[in-house]
């Protein structure tokens, strides 16, 4: 889906599946693109999810589209997350814990599932390529690992700057059979969001969802976990050095602004 105006979700030039997403996910989300592109995503998941079927939600949170999905064609569903709620609302994992101790066997799943997650792997003790190895490992042979990743808004430095070459070549190292979609760019007649202003290394560089699906057809590779560090010591090492600076900067232009408006 290369762009907006030709989304099925692009009625009255306005998106409507930012108004499913809220209802369906029942949080706060950030203006279509961002918000709004899981909905037409997920739905062509749900496609490949067939009778008979093992199916991984990796970050699941608690929205159960996939596996309300899965109990109506008859796959089983399983899905992991790192706490017991998710802004407020119960998750929907069959088990608590994080994928970089994924605990279930290799070659067990058709289909690894994540939604918005990939981003924050590293912030969480799971290192990028560590948490792709554990998909992969966990996928049969000639089964799918299909992630959805916002781009320029959030995350870890590769997601967060647009490094695409270096996602799709993380992605290459499992499989040979790699295909890369920009939901909402350009995201006319969509307004542009622009959600850091003053930071220069994204002006002129509105975010988007990178939709990443891959077959597994090559062996898994061995790979390490690395040092992985969690909070604020993962977000200081994983963000760009660059954001890191911006933060900083805005919490004392918010401070000096209440401070003069409390005078």
């Amino acid at each position: 889906m290369p762009s907006c105006i030709s989304c099925p979700e692009l009625i009255d030039q306005k998106c409507a599946a930012f108004a499913k997403a809220v209802a369906e996910l029942g949080r706060p989300l950030p203006p279509p693109p961002l918000g709004a592109c899981i909905i037409p995503i997920v739905r062509g998941y749900l496609t490949q999810i067939k009778f008979g079927m093992r199916i991984l939600d990796v970050g699941c949170g608690s929205w159960n589209q996939i596996k309300s999905h899965c109990a109506r064609v008859g796959a089983q569903y399983e899905a992991i997350d790192v706490g017991r709620e998710y802004f407020g609302k119960r998750v929907v994992a069959t088990r608590l814990e994080n994928l970089a101790d994924l605990s279930f066997p290799p070659a067990y799943f058709d289909v690894v599932i994540g939604n918005q997650t990939m981003e924050h792997w590293a912030e969480y003790g799971c290192p990028t390529e560590w948490g792709l190895y554990q998909c992969f490992r966990v996928c049969k042979p000639g089964g799918r690992v299909l992630m959805n990743v916002p781009v320029h808004f959030h995350g870890t430095s590769d997601f967060m700057l647009g490094r695409i070459d270096k996602i799709e070549k993380l992605f290459a190292r499992f499989s040979n059979a790699v295909s890369l979609e920009s939901w909402g760019a350009p995201p006319g007649p969509i307004p542009i969001v622009m959600p850091y202003p003053g930071y220069d290394r994204l002006r002129s560089k509105p975010p988007f969802v990178l939709s990443i699906e891959a077959v597994k057809d090559l062996p898994t590779p061995d790979s390490k976990r690395g040092f992985s560090p969690t909070g604020r010591l993962a977000q200081l090492l994983n963000y760009p050095l660059s954001y890191n600076v911006y933060r900083v900067w805005r919490k004392v232009v918010e401070r000096t602004r209440l401070n003069q408006g409390g005078e």
